[in-house]
């Protein structure tokens, strides 16, 4: 059994190797790290068109939405473009005459392109604590676990990346994702109108149905986002920051367990 275990973990970590060395040379992550550095760094110039006493909270805000929203677009876009690249190359042909089950090979994919996420956040997180320090800003205490939410939401919307990438085309794959991602980022404001007397959702079965089930089936990607906490002052516990990695965890498997079921059925001859 242990035997078993270790060529498993083995079989992934050596696919998980590859995805890193892969995606690192892809021009299009080269290309989104620069992007999300300079985007970053550009909070500087933005601050510098806000009222002297909101110069602070600019920076902090839109330092951490940078990395947020950037930290996502790499996940969605690598997601998308390393499962497909695989398949148009033949490279599964190759690798799945090998005595590796196929849901191994998309655990080693995931594995690497959190690694990938890992090292494009420490680097936008450079970035900004240098843009902070630049401008005399304090860097925010809660910071790290500021960071590490960010990358949970990014590792979230990767698995869903993967699943769509199983039986979808790049470009739909992407938008699902991408639209995933927009919809998980409205359920506080789904859940807000399901509670009210008035309006479409109160006063329409079917819509009202609908919202619910999106709810319900849509990971809430605000537990992720604590750029309100970090502006305020208000403290992020890593009481918090572990529950919402238990969160992550959850859907994350949820989606890599859908991934596993349909890459298992896929034909690719």
């Amino acid at each position: 059994m242990k035997a078993a275990f270790g060529g498993t973990f083995r079989r992934m970590g050596a696919i998980a190797r590859n995805t890193f060395i892969e995606a690192s040379r892809n021009r299009a992550f080269i290309g989104l790290g620069i992007a999300a550095v300079a985007l970053v760094v550009s909070s500087m110039a933005i601050s510098s068109l806000a009222l002297s006493d909101q110069r602070a909270r600019v920076l902090v805000d839109f330092g951490l939405f940078a990395i947020s929203l950037l930290e996502v677009v790499i996940a969605i876009t690598m997601g998308v473009i390393l499962v497909y690249k695989e398949v148009d190359r033949k490279t599964f042909f190759v690798v799945l005459t090998k005595p590796i089950r196929r849901v191994e090979v998309l655990a080693g994919k995931l594995l690497g392109l959190l690694g990938i996420l890992a090292v494009s956040l420490v680097v936008m997180g450079i970035a900004w604590v240098a843009s902070l320090w630049a401008r005399d800003v304090p860097v925010p205490p809660d910071i790290v676990q500021a960071l590490s939410l960010t990358w949970m939401q990014a590792a979230l919307m990767t698995a869903v990346a993967l699943f769509f990438s199983a039986f979808s085309s790049p470009i739909l794959s992407g938008v699902f994702t991408f639209g995933a991602f927009l919809v998980g980022s409205m359920v506080p404001i789904l859940e807000e109108l399901l509670t009210l007397q008035k309006g479409p959702l109160a006063t329409s079965p079917g819509a009202r149905a609908l919202a619910e089930a999106t709810v319900f089936l849509t990971p809430d990607l605000s537990v992720f986002n604590v750029g309100k906490e970090l502006i305020l002052g208000i403290p992020v516990s890593w009481s918090y920051v572990a529950a919402a990695g238990g969160y992550c965890l959850a859907w994350s498997a949820l989606f890599f367990a859908l991934a596993g079921l349909v890459f298992e059925r896929r034909d690719f001859t």
